[in-house]
């Protein structure tokens, strides 16, 4: 059995990884195998979920889910937002003042 991270310190391993590159996916589960995968993080699928829905209430990352014009299906994208790209600005500032 593993002790997942708390849902704070994922949501902040997930903006330092797409902050560096989006994740795209054909769908959630393709997506959070890939956000495991390099967040440098060990944490259950279900632990990289909640920190997803979280980070989307907290408005850092938009929608994952999309429909582009023009496609046939939907796909999977983690981006941040500018509010997502502030937090990590803000967070890596603090750091340097450390």
């Amino acid at each position: 059995m593993t002790h997942d991270p708390d849902t704070a310190s994922l949501v902040q391993a997930l903006l330092d990884l797409v902050h560096r590159r989006p994740i795209v996916a054909a769908d959630a589960e393709a997506g959070l195998d890939i956000l495991a995968a390099n967040a440098g993080r060990e944490a259950s699928r279900d632990a990289w979920r909640e920190a997803v829905a979280a980070a989307l209430a907290s408005g850092c990352i938009a929608e994952p889910v999309r429909l582009d014009a023009g496609a046939l299906h939907c796909h999977w994208r983690l981006e941040l937002t500018p509010r997502g790209f502030a937090a990590v600005a803000h967070r890596r500032a603090q750091g340097r003042q450390a």
